[in-house]
């Protein structure tokens, strides 16, 4: 009966401590830190992030040209991307979405592509996600997703 009590306790101790593991492992942003890196795949595209100064969202994200996945060459132009302000949960993710507007032009104003952004920080000052790009009109066979992964500078 005294072997079963403590082989009870053993095993309750061990699952305990597995409930616990995600919550010790869940990373969270550096807290005012810029994250920069860039998309996965054979053309260099710069992505770069800004956390707040409390580490709870991320305040900014630029991707320095539009991610296009067909031949040829994405909308004429400089890409006008707008990110809102995006809460990082406690697991360190997060997610915005975002369009590219056509700033010139007879379609001016119009949407040209959307994206969403989705990350998660992890050990060692990193983030890494997804954007995912989908395009209007006679570009929408142009969308696509990429893998991402930042670093915390400095």
């Amino acid at each position: 009966m005294r072997r079963r009590n403590s082989l009870r306790a053993a095993l309750a101790l061990g699952l305990g401590t597995c409930a616990l593991a995600p919550v010790a492992l869940a990373a969270t942003a550096q807290a005012g830190a810029t994250y920069a890196g860039s998309l996965a795949g054979s053309r260099h595209i710069a992505i770069t992030l800004h956390v707040s100064p409390s580490g709870r969202a991320v305040v900014a994200l630029h991707i320095a040209t539009l991610p296009i996945y067909c031949a040829g060459n994405g909308p004429p132009g400089t890409p006008a991307l707008a990110f809102p302000r995006s809460a990082i949960s406690q697991a360190g993710k997060f997610s915005a979405s975002g369009a590219d507007m056509i700033g010139s032009g007879p379609l001016k104003g119009s949407v040209a592509a959307t994206f969403k952004v989705s990350g998660t920080f992890t050990v060692g000052g990193r983030e890494r996600g997804v954007i995912l790009t989908t395009y209007s009109g006679a570009a929408r066979h142009c969308s696509g997703s990429s893998a991402y992964s930042t670093r915390a500078a400095g």
